[in-house]
């Protein structure tokens, strides 16, 4: 008798219209509300993700300029010992730039996959089962559902991957920090090397005008020596604090959100897989049971 009376329920046209309303509201306030909000990279839902991809950004930007600096300074010295070094650094900035590159697509996809999600998928996903309450034919109930939760599994992909991200980032963040304000400082005592050079080998000029041609070429390339050693040596040692950053920057930025896609259709591929029945099979199954 109770399960005569929950599939009469069911097939009640009460039941049936309000399902059919709930559904076409739902779908509005996707479309109308929550697209606009998800797409916006204004909105406070995306504006913390964003600010964090911005972030990431800069501190790639100063990486790889870092790089570049250091780098020509080890050109500036006499000799072909640091050429390798420089060559090797200039090659680490270059890496840099395909990670800022990573960065610019993890933000576009975030107000993309957002608008797809909530203005187009979420909406259809309810029309169908809306047409599903409206006939109660199987197929579109399937695929009411199957949309629904492919929508979500696409949007969530960024905003999951992001904050998967941030935790493994903020453990090395402090030291990528130190190794852009010490190439900096590096920069800046070569500059200020050379500079007391150049006043030095002025001051020796005026005084000893008479001197020749070859001692002042001696005295100059000496002086050169003398100012970009240290900074070589220097340099040699910083390869690997580059290397350690740009490795922490393509892991968060690149590998996370690879393997977070492939987790997502896995598991999409795990739900849609399996059998999806509507709640009339689900009522009609537990009466036969019984």
């Amino acid at each position: 008798m109770e399960n005569k009376i929950d599939s009469s329920f069911e097939r009640s046209i009460l039941f049936r219209v309000v399902a059919i309303i709930v559904c076409i509201i739902i779908a509005c306030i996707s479309f109308f509300g929550l697209a606009k909000s998800y797409s916006s990279p204004e909105s406070k839902i995306n504006k913390e993700t964003i600010k964090y991809l911005d972030e990431k950004k800069t501190t790639a930007l100063e990486l790889s300029a870092s790089a570049t600096a250091v780098s020509t300074l080890i050109t500036l010295a006499p000799g072909d010992d640091g050429t390798p070094v420089a060559n090797k650094l200039m090659d680490l900035a270059g890496y840099f730039l395909i990670v800022v590159s990573a960065i610019y697509l993890e933000k576009y996809l975030l107000t993309i996959l957002g608008a797809l999600t909530f203005k187009w998928l979420i909406p259809v996903s309810m029309l169908a089962l809306a047409v599903y309450f409206g006939s109660k034919k199987e197929l579109f109930w399937k695929i009411g559902v199957k949309i629904f939760i492919f929508g979500l599994a696409i949007y969530a992909v960024i905003p999951v991957s992001v904050h998967v991200s941030k935790m493994i980032y903020s453990t090395y963040q402090e030291s990528i920090d130190a190794t852009i304000d010490e190439a900096n400082d590096l920069a800046d005592e070569s500059e200020a090397s050379k500079d007391e050079d150049k006043d030095s080998k002025d001051s020796k000029k005026s005084k000893d005008s008479e001197s020749s041609f070859i001692d002042k070429a001696k005295d100059a390339v000496n002086s050169v020596k003398n100012t970009l050693s240290v900074t070589a040596n220097s340099v040699k040692n910083m390869v690997n604090k580059f290397i350690d950053g740009l490795a922490v920057l393509i892991v968060t930025t690149c590998l996370i959100p690879v393997l977070v896609i492939v987790f997502f259709i896995w598991l999409v591929k795990l739900v849609l897989g399996s059998a999806i029945s509507s709640p009339g099979a689900v009522a009609m199954r537990r009466g036969k049971d019984k």
